[in-house]
Protein backbone atom coordinates (compact mmCIF):
# COMPACT_ATOMS: atom_id res chain seq x y z
CA UNK A 1 0.00 0.00 0.00
CA UNK A 2 1.45 3.38 -0.96
CA UNK A 3 2.17 5.75 1.94
CA UNK A 4 -0.51 8.22 0.81
CA UNK A 5 -3.14 5.46 0.49
CA UNK A 6 -2.11 4.07 3.86
CA UNK A 7 -2.60 7.49 5.48
CA UNK A 8 -5.99 8.05 3.80
CA UNK A 9 -7.27 4.68 5.00
CA UNK A 10 -5.86 5.28 8.48
CA UNK A 11 -7.62 8.66 8.69
CA UNK A 12 -10.90 7.12 7.49
CA UNK A 13 -10.66 4.48 10.22
CA UNK A 14 -9.89 7.10 12.87
CA UNK A 15 -12.90 9.11 11.77
CA UNK A 16 -15.11 6.01 11.92
CA UNK A 17 -13.82 5.17 15.41
CA UNK A 18 -14.61 8.74 16.48
CA UNK A 19 -18.33 8.25 15.72
CA UNK A 20 -17.82 9.42 12.13
CA UNK A 21 -16.55 12.85 13.07
CA UNK A 22 -13.02 14.11 12.40
CA UNK A 23 -10.73 13.37 15.36
CA UNK A 24 -9.56 16.51 17.13
CA UNK A 25 -5.82 17.11 17.11
CA UNK A 26 -3.95 18.50 20.11
CA UNK A 27 -6.92 18.37 22.43
CA UNK A 28 -6.62 18.08 26.18
CA UNK A 29 -10.11 16.67 26.69
CA UNK A 30 -10.64 13.03 27.45
CA UNK A 31 -11.94 10.96 24.52
CA UNK A 32 -15.37 9.34 24.72
CA UNK A 33 -14.71 5.84 26.02
CA UNK A 34 -16.14 3.16 23.78
CA UNK A 35 -16.00 -0.48 22.74
CA UNK A 36 -14.93 -1.64 19.27
CA UNK A 37 -16.63 -4.76 17.94
CA UNK A 38 -15.26 -6.28 14.75
CA UNK A 39 -15.31 -9.51 12.81
CA UNK A 40 -12.13 -11.22 11.57
CA UNK A 41 -12.21 -9.21 8.36
CA UNK A 42 -12.46 -5.92 10.26
CA UNK A 43 -9.69 -7.05 12.58
CA UNK A 44 -7.47 -7.82 9.57
CA UNK A 45 -8.05 -4.28 8.25
CA UNK A 46 -7.53 -2.42 11.53
CA UNK A 47 -4.61 -4.41 12.99
CA UNK A 48 -1.87 -3.31 10.57
CA UNK A 49 -3.13 0.29 10.47
CA UNK A 50 -3.75 1.23 14.11
CA UNK A 51 -1.77 0.18 17.16
CA UNK A 52 -3.39 -0.68 20.49
CA UNK A 53 -1.98 2.62 21.83
CA UNK A 54 -3.67 4.56 19.02
CA UNK A 55 -6.94 2.76 19.76
CA UNK A 56 -6.62 3.64 23.46
CA UNK A 57 -5.81 7.27 22.62
CA UNK A 58 -9.06 7.35 20.64
CA UNK A 59 -11.05 6.04 23.61
CA UNK A 60 -11.30 2.38 22.60
CA UNK A 61 -11.21 0.62 25.96
CA UNK A 62 -12.07 -2.83 24.64
CA UNK A 63 -11.83 -4.36 21.19
CA UNK A 64 -13.70 -7.62 20.84
CA UNK A 65 -14.65 -10.07 18.14
CA UNK A 66 -18.33 -9.96 17.22
CA UNK A 67 -18.87 -13.67 17.81
CA UNK A 68 -17.03 -13.88 21.12
CA UNK A 69 -18.91 -14.15 24.41
CA UNK A 70 -19.46 -10.56 25.54
CA UNK A 71 -20.94 -9.22 28.74
CA UNK A 72 -23.31 -6.24 28.69
CA UNK A 73 -21.76 -2.82 29.20
CA UNK A 74 -24.95 -0.75 29.14
CA UNK A 75 -23.35 2.63 29.86
CA UNK A 76 -20.77 2.55 27.04
CA UNK A 77 -21.26 3.22 23.31
CA UNK A 78 -19.97 0.71 20.79
CA UNK A 79 -18.58 0.99 17.28
CA UNK A 80 -19.08 -2.01 14.99
CA UNK A 81 -16.78 -2.64 12.01
CA UNK A 82 -17.95 -5.75 10.19
CA UNK A 83 -18.86 -7.40 6.92
CA UNK A 84 -22.64 -7.44 6.42
CA UNK A 85 -22.95 -11.24 6.38
CA UNK A 86 -26.13 -12.97 7.47
CA UNK A 87 -24.35 -14.40 10.53
CA UNK A 88 -23.00 -10.96 11.54
CA UNK A 89 -26.38 -9.25 11.07
CA UNK A 90 -28.01 -11.93 13.23
CA UNK A 91 -25.45 -11.24 15.96
CA UNK A 92 -26.05 -7.47 15.82
CA UNK A 93 -29.78 -8.19 16.17
CA UNK A 94 -29.03 -10.39 19.18
CA UNK A 95 -26.91 -7.60 20.72
CA UNK A 96 -29.82 -5.18 20.27
CA UNK A 97 -32.28 -7.62 21.83
CA UNK A 98 -29.92 -8.17 24.77
CA UNK A 99 -29.31 -4.41 25.12
CA UNK A 100 -25.56 -4.93 25.48
CA UNK A 101 -24.50 -1.30 24.96
CA UNK A 102 -25.58 2.29 25.44
CA UNK A 103 -25.54 3.05 21.70
CA UNK A 104 -24.63 1.32 18.44
CA UNK A 105 -22.57 2.84 15.61
CA UNK A 106 -22.78 0.36 12.74
CA UNK A 107 -20.04 0.45 10.09
CA UNK A 108 -20.04 -2.09 7.29
CA UNK A 109 -16.96 -3.03 5.27
CA UNK A 110 -18.98 -3.58 2.10
CA UNK A 111 -22.41 -2.57 0.87
CA UNK A 112 -25.33 -3.86 2.89
CA UNK A 113 -28.62 -4.91 1.31
CA UNK A 114 -31.91 -3.26 2.14
CA UNK A 115 -33.28 -6.55 3.48
CA UNK A 116 -30.42 -6.81 5.99
CA UNK A 117 -31.00 -3.20 7.05
CA UNK A 118 -34.66 -4.08 7.53
CA UNK A 119 -33.63 -7.02 9.72
CA UNK A 120 -31.60 -4.65 11.92
CA UNK A 121 -34.48 -2.16 11.95
CA UNK A 122 -36.95 -4.86 13.00
CA UNK A 123 -34.65 -6.04 15.80
CA UNK A 124 -34.14 -2.47 17.02
CA UNK A 125 -37.89 -1.86 17.01
CA UNK A 126 -38.64 -5.13 18.82
CA UNK A 127 -35.97 -4.35 21.46
CA UNK A 128 -37.18 -0.75 21.82
CA UNK A 129 -33.62 0.27 20.92
CA UNK A 130 -34.21 2.47 17.87
CA UNK A 131 -32.94 5.59 19.62
CA UNK A 132 -29.75 3.75 20.57
CA UNK A 133 -28.72 3.11 16.97
CA UNK A 134 -27.14 6.18 15.46
CA UNK A 135 -28.48 7.50 12.19
CA UNK A 136 -25.73 8.86 9.89
CA UNK A 137 -25.70 12.02 7.85
CA UNK A 138 -25.75 11.79 4.05
CA UNK A 139 -22.02 12.53 3.90
CA UNK A 140 -21.24 9.52 6.08
CA UNK A 141 -23.27 7.10 4.00
CA UNK A 142 -21.82 8.22 0.68
CA UNK A 143 -18.11 8.13 1.56
CA UNK A 144 -16.27 5.20 -0.02
CA UNK A 145 -12.65 4.14 0.20
CA UNK A 146 -10.91 1.39 -1.75
CA UNK A 147 -8.38 -0.76 0.04
CA UNK A 148 -5.20 -1.57 -1.85
CA UNK A 149 -4.61 -5.18 -0.99
CA UNK A 150 -4.92 -8.43 -2.86
CA UNK A 151 -8.60 -8.66 -1.86
CA UNK A 152 -9.34 -4.94 -2.51
CA UNK A 153 -12.78 -4.73 -0.93
CA UNK A 154 -14.79 -1.58 -1.14
CA UNK A 155 -15.18 0.07 2.25
CA UNK A 156 -18.36 2.00 2.60
CA UNK A 157 -17.93 3.77 5.89
CA UNK A 158 -21.64 3.99 6.20
CA UNK A 159 -22.64 4.04 9.85
CA UNK A 160 -25.99 2.92 8.64
CA UNK A 161 -29.03 3.96 10.14
CA UNK A 162 -31.77 4.27 8.07
CA UNK A 163 -34.61 6.22 6.94
CA UNK A 164 -36.50 3.00 7.69
CA UNK A 165 -36.73 4.08 11.31
CA UNK A 166 -38.59 7.22 10.42
CA UNK A 167 -40.58 5.84 7.53
CA UNK A 168 -44.27 5.27 8.17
Amino acid sequence: MAAASFRVVQLALKRMLNFNTPPLKNTTTEPVWKVLIYDRFGQDIISPLLSVKELRDMGITLHLLLHSDRDPIPDVPTVYFIMPTEENIDRICQDLRNQLYESYYLNFISAISRSKLEDIASAALAANAVSQVTKPSTEQTSRTQTWSRSWTPSLTVCSVFLSLWVSP
